[in-house]
């Protein structure tokens, strides 16, 4: 049975990536066909999350064993032992710590002998999300006055709310 997965992003409007693969490939064949073809960095942390009709995350395959009880690794899931037709569910997480996505559906199921050539990619459109969001830090954000307002407060920024002032409030760390 060969499966075509259709990933869309919540990010860009216009993305599409329809790939192929065979339910005995794993899923580590399914994320290197993604990386490869969006241009990943492929030592980035990703997981799939085997998910419901409302997206709803139901089990994790992770990329590296995590050491958890019944957690299932990419290298060893089979694409066949989790999905069984059109229109389940998958989640791809791409960028582990910002938690950034595709969302994944079984669009097309072809029960034919498998072509070498599988996982492949049938159709990109659009925009590609770019792997990582990156943040520029520019030092002159921070003005000087602030930085002299946090010293006259003893190291916080703002002062304190006014209901609080009346508090008996310690600050015994000396650093």
């Amino acid at each position: 049975m060969i499966y075509t997965f259709r990933f869309i992003s919540d990010e860009q409007e216009n993305f599409i990536l329809d790939v192929n693969i065979n339910h005995d490939q794993t899923f580590e064949q399914l994320h290197d066909a993604i990386q490869e073809k969006l241009d990943y960095d492929p030592s980035q942390l990703a997981s799939f999350f085997i998910s419901n009709e409302n997206w709803e995350k139901l089990t994790e395959i992770t990329l590296m064993d995590m050491g958890l009880e019944d957690s299932h690794t990419m290298s060893d899931a089979r694409i066949g032992d989790f999905f069984k037709g059109k229109n389940q569910h998958v989640l791809y997480i791409f960028d582990y710590f910002a938690e950034r996505l595709l969302f994944g559906s079984i669009t097309r199921t072809i029960d034919a002998p498998s072509p070498i050539d599988l996982p492949s990619v049938s159709k990109l459109e659009g925009t590609i999300p770019p792997q990582t969001l990156h943040c520029d830090f520019n030092d002159s954000d921070f003005l000087e006055e602030d930085v002299e307002r946090t010293i006259e407060n003893g190291g916080y920024e703002d002062e304190l709310p006014e209901d609080l002032e009346d508090y008996n409030i310690h600050d015994d760390n000396p650093y």
